[in-house]
């Protein structure tokens, strides 16, 4: 059964916090030795902020070893940063979450009336987004999704496209929505990243085939669980050139 096994391949094109799920699965199904897998799992979470995660996995693999200094160390260094990201944002998540402005983030969907509201209500900057995006970037890190998703889309709503983190923003977003299963709101931003990748915003045509083959990957989260996936990849696969470039070139696989 592992010959068959297409998780290293598809696993190229993943975010490492997208590949645990897969890994769970292989687990489940016994395709590996559970100790091999939990080996592979452990390298990957240590280069995470799921530190806390990794010292699980690592008392799974070694239940009469000590936790090595290593980990212990890097786990004071994320608590220590983490603490400090809060702290940089914490009079702009107050603000967010002040009454008046958490209705106008509800009841508006164009970033650019908020964006009025926000800076002719509360005297907003929007360069403390730059803070913002840090500190959402982080909770995805440490595994925390649904603070990523709620600070990643202020980010992605108020700053203009233009942005240098922009496009990672789009991603984390994405990733975020897939590891809580928010099939809805998954699809809604695979939709929204595809839309800015085919813009062309890269100068590059090998940019942007680099861009579309990883969403291609990431869109099987998507089609194989959201309602309409079935209908969502034939029309994706068979019949978008666009796609079917990304598929043929650099993964043949899918």
């Amino acid at each position: 059964m592992a010959e068959w096994d297409l998780t290293p391949k598809i696993g190229a094109y993943l975010d490492r916090h997208l590949v645990f799920p897969l890994l769970e699965f292989l687990s489940v199904k016994q395709v590996y030795d559970e100790r091999e897998l939990l080996l592979g799992k452990l390298e990957m979470v240590k280069n995470t902020r799921m530190i806390d995660y990794a010292i699980d996995i690592y008392r799974l693999v070694y239940p009469d070893a000590p936790i090595p200094e290593e980990l212990l160390d890097k786990r004071a260094k994320v608590v220590s940063e983490l603490k400090l990201y809060q702290e940089e944002t914490n009079h702009i998540r107050n603000l967010f979450a002040e009454q008046t402005v958490a209705k106008q983030i509800e009841n508006t969907r164009d970033g650019r009336t908020l964006l009025d509201f926000l800076v002719k209500n509360y005297d907003f900057n929007i360069e403390w987004m730059d803070s913002v995006y840090i500190f959402a970037k982080s909770q995805y890190e440490c595994g925390n999704y649904l603070a990523a998703t709620q600070y990643l889309y202020l980010y992605r709503l108020l700053v203009p496209s233009t942005d240098k983190n922009y496009l990672n923003g789009m991603w984390g977003k994405l990733a975020a929505e897939i590891l809580m299963q928010n099939w809805d709101a998954a699809l809604d931003d695979f939709n929204r990243l595809k839309e800015f990748i085919d813009s062309n915003p890269f100068g590059s045509a090998l940019i942007t085939l680099q861009q579309r083959t990883w969403l291609i990957h990431w869109s099987l989260f998507v089609f194989f669980n959201h309602a309409k996936g079935q209908d969502l990849i034939i029309d994706t696969f068979l019949f978008q050139q666009q796609s079917l470039t990304s598929i043929g070139t650099p993964s043949p696989n899918l």
